[in-house]
């Protein structure tokens, strides 16, 4: 049965951008793996587009102080640089940047930082001393304010070619079902072992959703119970800041989100969608240079 339960608007989204990127090193000491280009524009563009496409206005990036400089230089330029620009004749470069950032609120938040500061009120970074994805997402309790959120991997970049948004794919199912949301990708079996793989229940939503009853970080090879992972964006609720700290850290002392949503799942409070797009893993050389060969051959002024 499907679970509704005060279900509010989704407005707002978290991108995690915490990672430093030492597989790109060198190249990660001047400038965060996020705002690679792919094409002419940084990875995290093509994520607000799909946002804002979605109704989103509300981003909060959480990176880290390595990063600060980065997307500083990004999310505000510098006077003396956008006067350049501009004495050279070539701000309309920038027009569809300046109108895209005129739509949205964005705020960056250093996951290590003690506090933090939104909309002119400074909160507490609540478990800043624990570590693990789901901390990560915890910095932004106090940003969520109790509302559902969004949750985007700042190093995933999916594409539909008929331009429709993931984003709203995935609020679509939390809108019709109450529940926290987990993307899911199809991908062969004998890579399984190296991502996460769902348990799927009945269809819902017209059959354009599933309840997720389960979900396997890394099983052994042979052991998934399906070739569905969970990847790339989210949507979660209070019951994800709640189950935190309920559920063990690893090993390595780390909380993890898919041992939260897994905890989620168990007691029937997540679904799924499948996604049916084209999506590469910009955390790698491989997924980065797939992308931006794949963004070439499908504009036309690139090609």
């Amino acid at each position: 049965m499907e679970r509704i339960e005060n279900k509010q608007p989704v407005k707002k989204a978290m991108i995690l951008a915490g990672g430093l990127g030492t597989r790109f090193l060198p190249a990660t000491l001047c400038l965060a793996k996020e705002l690679f280009p792919i094409g002419n524009k940084p990875i995290i563009m093509y994520h607000i587009e799909d946002l804002v496409k979605a109704g989103i206005n509300d981003i909060l990036i959480v990176g880290n102080k390595l990063k600060q400089e980065s997307f500083a230089n990004f999310l505000t330029p510098s006077k003396e640089y956008m006067a350049k620009v501009e004495s050279d004749g070539k701000l309309g470069m920038l027009s569809g940047y300046m109108d895209l950032m005129k739509q949205v609120k964005i705020t960056y938040v250093n996951q290590d930082d003690p506090t933090f500061t939104y909309e002119g009120e400074t909160y507490e970074n609540d478990g800043l001393n624990e570590r693990g994805s789901a901390i990560a997402i915890n910095a932004g309790k106090k940003w969520a304010m109790g509302d559902p959120f969004v949750v985007l991997n700042g190093d995933d970049l999916c594409f539909y070619l008929d331009g429709r948004s993931m984003t709203k794919e995935v609020i679509d199912i939390y809108e019709a079902t109450g529940d926290t949301v987990v993307y899911g990708k199809e991908l062969p079996r004998e890579v399984m072992y190296k991502y996460s793989s769902m348990v799927l229940g009945d269809a819902c939503c017209n059959g354009k959703g599933s309840k997720m009853l389960d979900i396997i970080e890394k099983p052994a090879p042979g052991t998934e119970p399906s070739n569905i992972m969970g990847f790339c964006r989210y949507v979660l609720t209070m019951d994800f800041f709640d189950r935190i700290f309920t559920v063990k850290p690893r090993p390595n002392g780390e909380y993890n989100m898919t041992d939260v949503l897994q905890s989620l799942a168990r007691d029937g409070k997540a679904s799924t969608c499948i996604f049916g797009g084209d999506y590469f893993d910009c955390g790698s050389e491989e997924g980065y240079a797939k992308a931006n060969m794949y963004v070439v051959e499908h504009r036309d002024e690139l090609k």
